[in-house]
């Protein structure tokens, strides 16, 4: 059933751009501040207990409704399984941006290209965009590479993992730490504690599908190069609350980029530019279908539902 749901969000999620609009996430940066407010007052409620609050009073809503609806009717609670995981794969899919961009750019659209490119890179940084060719293309390739694991692979993991509850967890899990990312240093110091059990916990729900999603990269890319890059790659702690680039983000960047043979400075002809931007979409499409094939055998032999 995990994987029939998951073919038909993605097929939603492929064919219904309508649904943008009904899966914002906004409300998540508005709970987190209520929660905070309320919880201002009591020092030993902040830190990992907020954090808690702020993640299990949803997750337990989603249980029980996945509970009742089974208890009902089955088919009622399969249906939103899906609706759960394709609200948790929005409110965008950042690959088909990345191809609306390649496309307002070639054909000269460049206010519209300008708009969809500020619109991608914003899930990892908050800074202006760049103004050379070659610094924007690293930024829209970095991105990506990192969106197609966070808010595509590492949902699906947790959803086979955890069902509905699971996507559910892992999305808001990453809106939490890309609020605490773009609050940066202006967040006050009592906010610290909340700050580094969100990191912590982003970096455990990570661990492992970070992991599955650089070796996907490594396999449907150039796998010699990749695990050269993998083999290289030092031994890194733990996230900490000083860190801007999580270690997963880290991982899946050294491991994508080697995959595709890309050098620090991609060529400085636009065409090329924007031949590395597809190159790396179509490493991460066929990730997907690794993912998807990997579970559908899963399926086939029993070792998943």
């Amino acid at each position: 059933m995990s994987l029939l749901a998951i073919l038909i969000s993605l097929l939603l999620e492929k064919l219904l751009p309508p649904l943008h609009g009904l899966r914002s996430l906004a409300w998540v940066e508005s709970y987190h501040q209520w929660v905070h407010t309320r919880l201002a007052g009591h020092k030993k409620w902040q830190g990992i207990p907020s954090l808690l609050i702020i993640i299990l009073l949803p997750l337990a809503g989603v249980a029980a409704t996945q509970y009742l609806l089974n208890e009902l009717l089955g088919i009622l609670g399969f249906i939103f399984s899906i609706i759960v995981l394709t609200y948790s794969l929005g409110p965008k899919d950042k690959r088909q941006l990345a191809y609306e961009y390649l496309n307002a750019e070639e054909s000269g659209d460049n206010d519209n290209a300008e708009s969809m490119l500020q619109d991608i890179v914003s899930c990892t940084t908050s800074s202006p965009l760049p103004e050379d060719k070659t610094s924007r293309t690293r930024a829209l390739i970095e991105c990506i590479l990192i969106q197609t694991h966070e808010q595509l692979l590492a949902i699906l993991f947790w959803f086979v993992i955890l069902g509905p509850m699971g996507a559910a967890l892992y999305r808001l899990t990453v809106e939490l730490h890309q609020a605490e990312q773009r609050a940066g240093e202006t967040a006050k110091a009592g906010d610290a504690g909340f700050r580094a059990a969100v990191i912590r916990l982003h970096y455990l729900l990570a661990w492992i599908p970070s992991r599955l999603t650089a070796l996907s990269y490594a396999v449907m890319g150039s796998f010699v190069h990749a695990l050269h890059a993998w083999q290289n790659t030092p031994f890194e702690e733990a996230d900490t609350n000083d860190d801007t680039t999580p270690q997963s983000h880290r991982l899946l960047l050294r491991i994508g980029q080697a995959s595709l043979q890309f050098g620090n400075h991609p060529s400085r002809d636009d065409s090329q530019h924007n031949d590395a931007i597809r190159e790396t979409l179509g490493l991460c499409g066929r990730s997907l279908v690794a993912w998807v094939t990997v579970l559908a055998l899963m399926t086939l032999a029993g070792w998943a539902s």
